[in-house]
């Protein structure tokens, strides 16, 4: 870079020679040495550019550790290290890393001892830098990876970076040299918010696929992999699993929550990849916690998903980034009520992260910390040494953030970013108490210990291509460029699992007249919003011998894949409806609405999404269910088994309307939610009955190829009013009342009825007729062997009606 500088102010002397001679020659000048003020920065840039460049390519290239074998009959630990930065002793006839190279065997370094006793002696010797570095995971940029560890003795980063389990092993035994080379030697703890990322950017977990397959033992086998596979890479914590949270990923039933979340987790902690269940106490769903919580200040029923992960091993928490707790008040690293709950009612006593801006808001609220907490004391008056020291006291150990900085002067300009000085000076000042760091580097420090990475921090390469990809791709690592040779990159087992919870995350919400499956010799036309896929899919409509016609009029079918259902979208129903075609419509990871279920013959549901969860994606790639997987469901080679797990909304007013800390209440009355709420009550762990309330889908739902629904209709309730008359009887005149169904003309009226489905889980649009005429409808979703009340408005003008609902007749007077 220096030497880019120099030339280029070698060229600019000249210029700046003549500055001064005349107004306008200074004018002209001014304009040249801005232009060439320009060159500089593009000069600077580019090497910048180059050396980060460099950088990158150093970090992955092959890193050459030894390796000391474990031995069972001496008790000899596998010990892995860089010869020429970190010595061996030899003790008693076992070897020992030197790890702060002083040629003696300190506690710390000595394998044997009991893991508390090596983390005092260890923080015995750091000074206040080290310890507080231990406090900080900050996100890994290659250009300065490592200048963040010398820097700032930074030793936690977050991994969100795209490669091949080749560059990401070579590159995290890299970055782990280079914190061996440190004065202590301190390994480190490398995180992810992506729970699988051996072939990062290309594959990632499913989220919302885990939670609409329905299928725990699947989820475990999927983690079981995962944890293998990050582990081999390099990788120690993934920031996962984050549906823990009733109206996330997993749905609303806390019970299949914390079936769901428990087994991800088992899976996950059983290869030794730890797991960072996020976010305490709640950011993901419907809502944060704080926002979600309705009159009822629903607690109970959000725990349950939590306890279940606690109690599956998760070693480490995150927490909520600007979301309150349980006080109601100030984000929950200062709300004592919510800590304290973790902490001492729920025991945990490992890793808490915070989120990523540890000082402010959040990105929706990117300003310093506000608020007052319980005891009344104002965030926004306090110092950002107060704000360490009390989040730490409350119980978190480490701030998350993409960048730091020694200079804390002006740290509220940019609460995002975090300021390890403000610590260590607050340490001298004794505003930040050196007990609540001791027992946050305590915390972490053990985490390392019991990982074994003191001793063996390193990963292999050979071993990690060997679990996560192919055997013909790891006899010859090629470069990927599509789908196809991606699939065929991976591990064969991680392929099937995956192309499993496609096939059972997709859901079958409507199927009128059996469309689907597709018959084999079916003219398809299809179209839709991703022409990667679009590609894929008409190569594999083909390949199952079907033929792909260019227009909807030589076509049988027509299939359209949509992400939401925009101008594009109705533009392909209306052009499909005017051709009198029969529609299958793919909604591809966005639920389905009532338009489309009005519209289409056959709606899928596709849940699946293997895009990577932060950083980037790899371009040019499906992310979304496999162009195979997906022709398959079509016609039939693969079912959709999957099912709505967070009831629909009819529309946005009903979906404000439902408290996010309950379930099972869309669409309900005030009398029927506080039922729906009384029966949470009763039992937090269960979901509330899910055909209460008056949802456009309900939870639960799931169609099959093949199976009918059997609606029955029962119990028609029309609006009725009293009708008293004097009866006279002999001598005597008695009172009679009667009720007739009657009401007013031009006012809205409700009517009942109870639709029992004695068949398979089904659809159906029920219409309200009047005198024969249709005068409303409304779409029901009904699960087998269950029941939902049906209630329709109408409104008609005076005069008598025969009312209409399935087989129900009955008759109501409309006055005027």
């Amino acid at each position: 870079m220096k030497k880019a500088l120099s030339i280029v102010l070698a060229m600019l002397m000249p210029l700046t020679c003549v500055t001064g001679a005349f107004a306008e020659a200074e004018t002209e000048t001014e304009k040249t040495v801005k232009s060439a003020a320009d060159v500089i920065d593009m000069a600077n840039e580019s090497a910048d550019s180059e050396e980060a460049a460099a950088e990158e390519a150093y970090l992955q290239q092959d890193c050459e550790f030894s390796v000391i074998e474990a031995d069972e009959s001496t008790g000899q630990v596998k010990l892995s290290y860089m010869e020429g930065i970190t010595p061996i002793l030899e003790v008693d006839g076992l070897k020992f890393k030197d790890l702060n190279k002083n040629g003696t065997l300190d506690v710390y370094e000595d394998w044997r001892e009991e893991t508390d006793t090596r983390i005092a002696d260890l923080i015995g010797q750091m000074d206040a830098k080290e310890e507080v570095g231990l406090l900080f995971c900050v996100n890994t940029q290659l250009a300065d990876a490592r200048y963040m560890v010398q820097e700032y003795a930074l030793t936690c980063q977050l991994f969100n970076l795209n490669g091949t389990p080749i560059t990401i092993t070579n590159t995290l035994n890299n970055l782990q040299a280079s914190a061996e080379a440190e004065r202590l030697g301190v390994p480190m703890v490398f995180t992810s918010d992506r729970e699988y990322n051996s072939f990062g950017g290309y594959i990632d977990k499913a989220h919302e696929g885990f939670g609409t397959a329905n299928d725990p033992e699947l989820a475990y086998e999927l983690a079981s992999f995962y944890g293998k596979a990050m582990r081999a890479v390099g990788i120690h914590v993934t920031f996962e699993p984050y549906a823990n949270e009733i109206g996330a990923q997993y749905g609303e039933n806390p019970e299949y929550i914390a079936s769901i979340v428990h087994e991800e987790i088992r899976g996950l902690e059983e290869n030794g990849l730890a797991s960072c269940t996020k976010h305490w106490i709640g950011r993901g769903g419907d809502s944060s916690f704080g926002n979600a919580r309705s009159v009822a200040q629903n607690f109970d029923n959000w725990m349950v998903g939590w306890e279940a992960a606690l109690s599956a091993g998760s070693e480490w928490v995150m927490t909520n980034c600007g979301g309150t707790g349980i006080s109601n008040t100030v984000d929950v690293k200062w709300d004592k009520a919510t800590m304290s709950y973790l902490r001492d009612t729920l025991g945990f006593d490992g890793v808490v992260v915070s989120d990523w801006w540890a000082l402010g808001g959040g990105p929706n609220n990117p300003g310093r910390m506000t608020g007052i907490t319980s005891e009344g004391v104002d965030l926004g008056e306090q110092t950002i040494g107060w704000l360490y020291n009390e989040a730490l006291a409350n119980g978190t150990d480490m701030f998350g953030s993409g960048s730091m900085y020694h200079d804390y002067s002006d740290w509220e300009s940019s609460p995002s970013s975090n300021y390890p000085d403000a610590i260590i000076d607050g340490l001298e000042s004794g505003e930040v108490e050196k007990a609540n760091v001791d027992q946050a580097a305590t915390r972490i420090l053990r985490f390392k210990f019991e990982k074994g990475l003191f001793e063996n921090p390193y990963c292999d390469v050979d071993a990690a291509v060997e679990l996560c990809a192919s055997a013909e791709w790891a006899a010859n690592p090629t470069e990927i460029t599509n789908d196809e040779e991606l699939r065929a990159a991976r591990n064969p087992y991680e392929v099937e699992l995956t192309e499993k919870l496609q096939a059972e995350s997709a859901v079958l919400v409507k199927n009128d007249n059996n469309l689907l499956p597709l018959a084999k010799d079916a003219k398809v036309y299809i179209d839709g919003s991703g022409s990667t896929a679009l590609e894929g899919y008409k190569k594999y409509i083909a390949e199952m011998g079907a033929t792909v016609v260019e227009t909807m009029d030589e076509a049988d079918v027509v299939v359209g894949d949509y992400g939401t259902i925009n101008d594009a979208a109705e533009l392909f129903i209306e052009d499909a409806q005017d051709a009198g075609k029969p529609i299958v419509l793919t909604m591809n990871n966005t639920e389905p609405t009532a338009y489309a279920l009005e519209n289409a013959d056959a709606v899928l549901y596709l849940s699946y999404s293997q895009a990577a969860d932060h950083g980037s994606t790899e371009g040019g790639f499906v992310t979304g269910t496999s162009p195979w997987i997906y022709v398959d469901l079509l016609f039939g080679e693969r079912e959709p088994g999957g099912i709505i797990n967070k009831e629909i909304a009819r529309d946005e007013v009903s979906d404000n309307d439902q408290w996010k800390d309950l379930a099972g209440d869309q669409g309900a009355s005030p009398y029927v939610r506080l039922m729906v709420q009384a029966t949470m009550e009763d039992d937090e762990n269960h979901a509330s009955p899910n055909n209460w309330g008056d949802p456009l889908v309900t939870y639960g739902f799931g169609m099959s190829y093949g199976q009918d629904p059997d609606f029955q209709y029962s119990c028609l309730i029309l609006p009725t009013v009293q009708i008293t008359e004097e009866v006279e009887s002999g001598s005597s005149t008695t009172t009679q009342t009667t009720l007739v169904n009657e009401t007013k003309a031009g006012e809205p009226f409700t009517v009942y009825a109870l639709l029992r489905n004695n068949g398979a889980d089904g659809f159906t649009i029920t219409q309200a007729k009047a005198n024969g005429e249709v005068v409303a409808e409304k779409i029901m979703t009904v699960e087998g062997g269950s029941w939902r009340v049906l209630q329709m408005d109408l409104t008609l003008d005076a005069g008598e009606y025969t009312i209409e609902i399935g087989d129900l007749v009955g008759t109501i007077t409309i006055t005027e």
